[in-house]
């Protein structure tokens, strides 16, 4: 069913193209395809294909690793069986949530998914982001402040949606941020918007990567990892906020950390 549903995404991204292709010609002139257009569209599906297959690949030998170990090696007590078992189910989790975040950048992408706007406290939706990635920062001592207004922030948007794009830029925060260290959320109005800044300082981001973060499996350099990380969580954050009506930056430095900035406008 995985398969079938990774073959969709990708054979939309031919469909999608070959209609452009076609939408402009007269019914009188032959419709061919632009051969150079649809080499290019095939390269974008296999280097998707070949994305797809890196994040897919490292949980999968883990999995198949321990399992393994678990199968043929009955010395083992049970502590370390019980280990291996959580490395079993944390990176089962890992795969389930990058499918899920394929499948949503998918129906995103098509404009299948309806925002619920209501006028709602955007600080409750902050509230409640921070919670989700409460234990991760325990679990590496890492401060999370806040600087929030002492009156409510009302303004009309999606709260599960933004509830999502939070938490996508809390964990990411907290994830590249050394144990130990520095995780500020701030919250301010500015004219006609909603302005959330969140800055850590952590390793921060090379130039050259800044400009791909936002795109589906968006190269990024990971201090620690032996090959460079590619996800879609950041494209579905862009996505979001594109919905909204808002917009989302980056600045950042090696070395000292960075500062991810979003800006909803008050009425969407």
């Amino acid at each position: 069913m995985l398969a079938h549903r990774l073959n969709d995404i990708h054979c939309s991204y031919l469909i999608n193209h070959k209609k452009i292709l076609m939408k402009s010609l007269p019914n009188s002139v032959e419709r061919t395809y632009d051969e150079p257009a649809l080499f290019g569209i095939h390269r974008l599906k296999s280097r998707i294909v070949n994305q797809i297959s890196h994040e897919f690949r490292t949980p999968l030998t883990s999995i198949i690793g321990f399992a393994e170990v678990l199968e043929e090696d009955v010395q083992i007590d049970e502590k370390q069986r019980m280990e291996y078992a959580s490395y079993i189910r944390n990176e089962g989790l890992r795969l389930t949530k990058l499918i899920n975040d394929l499948i949503g950048l998918d129906s995103l992408e098509q404009g299948q998914v309806d925002l619920q706007f209501k006028e709602s406290d955007i600080q409750e939706t902050i509230q409640y982001a921070l919670t989700l990635v409460t234990e991760l920062a325990q679990s590496k001592f890492i401060d999370i402040a806040t600087e929030l207004p002492n009156e409510p922030v009302l303004i009309k948007f999606d709260c599960e949606r933004i509830a999502q794009v939070l938490y996508q830029l809390l964990h990411n925060a907290v994830k590249f941020t050394k144990p130990g260290g520095l995780v500020n959320l701030k919250l301010e109005v500015t004219g006609k918007h909603v302005v959330i800044s969140i800055l850590d300082n952590g390793p921060g981001i090379p130039s050259k990567d800044i400009l791909s973060l936002f795109k589906r499996f968006g190269k990024l350099y990971c201090p620690g990892e032996q090959t460079n990380c590619y996800g879609v969580g950041l494209a579905i954050v862009k996505h979001i906020v594109d919905q909204h009506n808002g917009d989302i930056t980056v600045q950042s430095r090696v070395g000292e950390g960075s500062i991810f900035t979003v800006r909803i406008p008050i009425l969407s």
